[in-house]
């Protein structure tokens, strides 16, 4: 199958089970699970612990039916909306937050966090809300996601019909690179997320470099390959300033992914484009 005919995560239905299965379960591949799942959960517990990042409102726009990204951060926001691109994990994402008994259940998955769990339990930054009693942080998340919204970036407001407040923060993992067929679009991506941040709002956005696919099941999906300096221009394109960057080599390029290095940038909103 060549890069054209791969399948596009935002076009084509995936199978949301075995996303988790591949990228965030106890089973999946230990390099991956490092890679997925640790590597971004490490960057934001620095960010919260930093506490440069909190406000009002916290918009979520990553890849997949997972919200082990939010734990991190969360108690730093009093409303999160849930940007998704895929119908499947928008379903599973709402039978999480309404305690459906099919849900995948995230609590299993805290491991991830290694020696930053404790602070699932007690943020002692002020201003955010302290976690009491077992399964309590996943409740306090529930309360907080007001939105979880069909995104759709061909469209002048992604979420439309409904108008979402400014954001004091975007999180976004890894999907700016699985929906951008080439690099035209990702500046274009880029710019709509940027429009979604207050001036002084904070991105922190994680993705990989010279990507070619994943996988999910046997199926391959799009990944859009690129480098360092063409991200960093298409953030200052869209009126943002890189406050933090981090680059970490893979240890994956197989049959299950094909990317050769993982990177975190902050980056604040200096302009409206």
């Amino acid at each position: 199958m060549t890069s054209s005919t791969h399948k596009h995560y935002h076009l084509h239905n995936i199978d949301s089970e075995k996303v988790v299965e591949r990228y965030f379960s106890t089973t999946s591949d230990i390099l991956m699970l490092d890679e997925i799942a640790r590597f971004p959960a490490e960057e934001l517990f620095r960010e919260a612990k930093e506490g440069l990042i909190g406000g009002d409102h916290l918009i979520d726009i990553s890849a997949g039916p997972s919200v082990i990204q939010l734990f991190p951060i969360f108690k730093f926001f009093k409303e999160i909306s849930i940007l998704e691109f895929s119908d499947i994990c928008i379903k599973d994402l709402q039978k999480w937050v309404n305690s459906h008994e099919d849900a995948f259940d995230w609590r299993t998955h805290k491991h991830f966090f290694g020696k930053h769990e404790m602070h699932l339990q007690v943020v002692k930054r002020k201003g955010a809300s302290s976690t009491k009693g077992k399964g309590e942080s996943e409740n306090d998340l529930r309360r907080r996601i007001k939105h979880i919204l069909k995104c759709d970036f061909s469209k002048a407001n992604p979420t439309d019909p409904v108008v979402l407040p400014k954001a004091d923060c975007v999180l976004s993992l890894y999907v700016t690179h699985m929906v951008s067929e080439d690099h035209e679009v990702y500046r274009s991506n880029i710019k709509k997320i940027a429009s979604m941040l207050k001036l002084g709002g904070r991105m922190l956005l994680f993705g990989g470099y010279n990507g070619a696919f994943f996988t999910v099941g046997e199926e391959k999906y799009h990944l859009l390959g690129c480098g360092e300096k063409f991200i960093k221009e298409a953030l200052k394109d869209a009126g943002l300033a890189t406050e933090r960057y981090e680059v970490r080599k893979s240890k994956i390029n197989n049959e299950m992914a094909s990317y050769d290095h993982l990177f975190f940038i902050r980056a604040v909103k200096k302009k409206d484009i």
